[in-house]
């Protein structure tokens, strides 16, 4: 069975030069919660202080960030040696490392910067080739300004409506609907025709300074500078791979270690001061490890550790760490989805393993394809470690055993037949098309049994919080669970022409339990002994009035949503005979390849949907009677190494 477990509020203290060896014990435990013990300690009588230090391992490891870290092998699971640097010394070893590198980089960087401008601008030159004109000298002239660009063709003409201004736009290659070219002005008059330009949409790409000569003998150059350029950038490549080579181990070991100390000094923060002279640390560990937590902390002298249960005040919620049976454990996933329950609270990971295994089982039968699915989802499990592959393997068994109740076998509804006439069961296989009535009320039924489950949760969950309003008096407490299961017989003996309406049966199930849900909060507060207050009773009646009316909807609506689950049984039986139909369409030679992706294609589509569907029914009309997920997660601190995340998880 699923629970929550049990934790224990750990308070450590100790001399404040044992505050870092204090963290690292509890890190090295990986099983310490860190909680803020100046924040939880504010008010009391021993004065705490929140600490202020500086942190000398932060900007030294943005500092190694700042080296291409792409060529060195980074091991994310080797722990460092707490002494085998210091800050003076990694801060000397980056200024050696930087100083070695800083030289080559830069000279790459310019290099490649150098040969993407010429890239560009052979690419633009190529526009250039029918012009003569020296571009060095054309781009250098003292009185005339020129810009090179594109601009729309079918602006061209509007050009001549710019006759009068004083510049001249020369065409000299078409291309993607544009002309390319220059425009000439003077330079008193270059930034009107600047603005022109930019109103016909005209493109300007610059030409490097250094280009000189026709466009033809400009494009050579820039093509023999581009090669040397390729050339010098592969040899400072390679000269700064070597570099990064011989300085790899060293790198990455100030790395793990700056890393390692960096956390520490960020949970450092997490502590409090006491009396200038102490730290005071405080989080929550799991009983069931407790005594490895003690025998890392024992390795730190000079401390003292206090354990006592955890406080149940608002300042002080406690985390929460699941605790589930082998067979519920994929399913907390789902349960995290939704919210983790209180640290008092119901873990109801079992309940939905249960519940939604079975849905999914009723709402897609089929002996092949869940077999299918479970093998799939325990090779996912298995060898991709994936989660969702441990619930996919359940929900195939489930799929499977119903698909043998409906004797579907990759979507052959009647193989199954000939075996169960031999055994004697003449209601079985089920099939879906000929007991329609009994899938859609069997449906319903299966929603009102999983309503009137979820209210009985709800009141257990209730009477330990010792909340008797909403145990009793709720609409998901006592009185409901009455009411909802009297209108329930009612219906069902209309039904079954069963009589079991009387007057004592409409008295004491119905209106009783409804009067003590629209009197629920003057009640309650009668059973907390607290004052009865409301504003008016025409108010009151008002508002009560709806909400018994919005809770008998509620009943409806939320038992009728497990319709679905039988329309889903029809869905599937109707797709598979479709799959027959086309396989029986194309021919002996092709109607095993339709039957193949056919069943495939129903599998993983309908899989999802029912999937989807099945935990919507968990989420709205199971959950949200009996459920709060407003927990907290238990997170142990640890360090993680990875470049791409922060460096502490807390």
């Amino acid at each position: 069975m699923s629970s929550i477990e049990k934790l224990e509020l750990v308070r450590i203290t100790g001399p404040l030069e044992q505050q870092s060896h204090a963290i690292i014990a509890c890190l090295n435990s990986q099983a310490f919660h860190l909680e803020n013990a100046a924040r939880i300690m504010a008010g009391s009588d021993e004065n705490p202080s929140a600490v202020v230090q500086s942190n000398p391992y932060e900007a030294l490891l943005k500092k190694l960030m700042n080296l291409d870290l792409r060529n060195v092998k980074l091991s994310r699971e080797e722990m460092p040696d707490a002494s085998e640097f210091t800050a003076e010394i990694i801060e000397r070893e980056l200024e050696r490392i930087s100083a070695s590198v800083k030289d080559k980089r830069e000279a790459l960087q310019e290099s490649q910067s150098l040969m993407t401008e010429c890239q560009n601008a052979l690419v633009h030159l190529s526009h250039l080739q029918k012009s003569e004109h020296d571009l060095g000298k054309l781009l250098h002239c003292r009185h005339i300004v020129c810009r090179f660009g594109k601009l729309p063709e079918e602006n061209l003409e509007k050009l001549d409506f710019y006759a009068s201004q004083s510049f001249v736009f020369t065409k000299y290659d078409s291309a993607h609907a544009y002309a390319w070219g220059f425009y000439f002005s003077t330079p008193d008059q270059i930034a009107s025709v600047d603005q022109i330009m930019r109103g016909l949409l005209f493109e300007e790409f610059h030409i490097p300074d250094f280009v000189h000569g026709t466009p033809a003998e400009a494009m050579e150059e820039l093509e023999k500078t581009v090669s040397e350029k390729k050339t010098a950038i592969t040899a400072l490549e390679q000269e700064l791979s070597a570099i990064y080579e011989a300085e790899s181990d060293l790198i990455a070991r100030m790395y793990r270690f700056m890393r390692y100390q960096n956390s520490v000094y960020k949970l450092r923060e997490q502590c409090a001061v006491v009396r200038g002279k102490n730290f005071c640390l405080m989080g929550y560990i799991p009983v069931s490890q407790k005594e490895s937590f003690q025998k890392c902390i024992d390795q730190v002298p000079n401390l003292t550790v206090g354990y006592e249960e955890p406080w149940t005040d608002s300042k002080m919620q406690p985390p929460v760490l699941l605790k589930n049976d082998r067979f519920s454990k994929p399913f907390a996933m789902f349960t995290e989805m939704y919210g983790l329950p209180s640290y008092h609270g119901f873990n109801p990971t079992t309940l939905l393993a249960i519940t939604y295994t079975l849905l999914f089982g009723i709402m897609f039968g089929d002996v092949g394809q869940g077999l299918l699915m479970f093998l799939i989802g325990l090779f996912l499990d298995k060898k991709k470690k994936m989660p969702l592959g441990a619930i996919i393997s359940r929900i195939g068994l489930s799929s499977a055993f119903f698909g043998v109740i409906y004797g579907s076998v990759f979507g052959y509804e009647h193989l199954l037949d000939a075996p169960f006439e031999k055994l004697g069961i003449p209601f079985l296989p089920l099939h879906a098309m000929e007991h329609t009535n009994v899938f859609i009320f069997g449906a319903i039924g299966i929603g009102a049994l999983m309503i009137l489950l979820s209210i009985v949760v709800n009141v257990v969950i209730r009477l330990k919080q010792k909340n008797y309003a909403e145990a009793v008096f709720g609409n998901n407490g006592i009185f409901g669970f009455v009411f909802f299961a009297a209108l329930l017989g009612i219906v069902i003996g209309i039904l079954t022409g069963i009589r079991v309406v009387s007057v004592p049966y409409i008295i004491f199930l119905v209106v009783l339990p409804l009067l003590g849900m629209f009197f629920r909060e003057p009640l309650g507060a009668l059973v907390a002994g607290k004052p009865i207050e409301f504003e008016s009773a025409g108010d009151f009646i008002a508002s009560n009035f709806f909400e018994c009316f919005e809770f008998l909807l509620g009943y409806a609506t939320n038992t009728l949503s497990f319709i679905r689950v039988g329309g889903f049984v029809f869905s599937h039986a109707g797709l598979m005979s479709v799959v027959m139909l086309l396989a029986d369409m194309t021919g002996k030679a092709a109607s095993p390849f339709v039957v193949i992706f056919g069943n495939l294609f129903v599998m993983c589509l309908e899989g999802l949907i029912v999937g989807i569907q099945v935990l919507r029914l968990e989420f709205y009309e199971i959950f949200s009677r009996c459920y709060d997920g407003d927990g907290k997660p238990f997170v142990p601190i640890t360090v993680s190494f990875d470049v791409t995340s922060d460096s502490v998880s807390e």
